[in-house]
C-alpha cells in the first residue's frame, strides 16, 4: 500500500494511491458473468447509483451514525413497472416525467446488484 501526502497552503492531505482501496467494491455481479458484460453492467450500475441518490435515497435510505444505508430490496420488489405503481407515493413523487422508464431500469440494476447489507 502506498500513501501520498500533499501539503497545500498549510493543509495536510493524505490519500491512498491504491485504486482498489480508493474505490471500495459495493456491487456483486454473478461470477459467471463474462468480463465484457460485467464492464457494461458496471456502467449501468454506476448510472443507477447516481439516479438512486438523486431520486430515491431521501425516502429509502436509513442512517447508522454518519453512514447512509441503502436498503436491500427483494427481486420481487424490483419488477419494472410494478415498482412505480406498487407504491402510490412513487406514482406521485417519481412520475415518468421525472424518472423515465430507462432511468428506473438503471436504478433497479443498481439496487439488484448492490452488495447486500450485513
Amino acid at each position: 500500500m502506498y500513501r501520498s501526502i500533499l501539503v497545500f497552503t498549510g493543509l495536510l492531505l493524505c490519500y491512498n494511491t491504491s485504486h482498489a482501496q480508493r474505490h471500495k467494491i459495493t456491487y456483486e455481479f454473478p461470477p459467471e458473468m463474462s468480463e465484457p458484460i460485467r464492464v457494461e453492467y458496471l456502467k449501468q450500475w454506476e448510472k443507477g447509483k447516481v439516479l438512486y441518490e438523486l431520486n430515491c435515497a431521501q425516502c429509502h435510505n436509513t442512517g447508522t451514525g454518519r453512514k447512509a444505508v441503502v436498503p436491500d430490496f427483494t427481486p420481487e420488489q424490483l419488477k419494472g413497472y410494478e415498482l412505480r405503481v406498487s407504491n402510490p407515493k412513487h406514482e406521485s413523487d417519481i412520475p415518468e416525467t421525472r424518472v423515465t422508464t430507462e432511468e428506473l431500469g438503471l436504478i433497479m440494476t443498481f439496487l439488484y446488484y448492490k452488495k447486500k447489507n450485513k
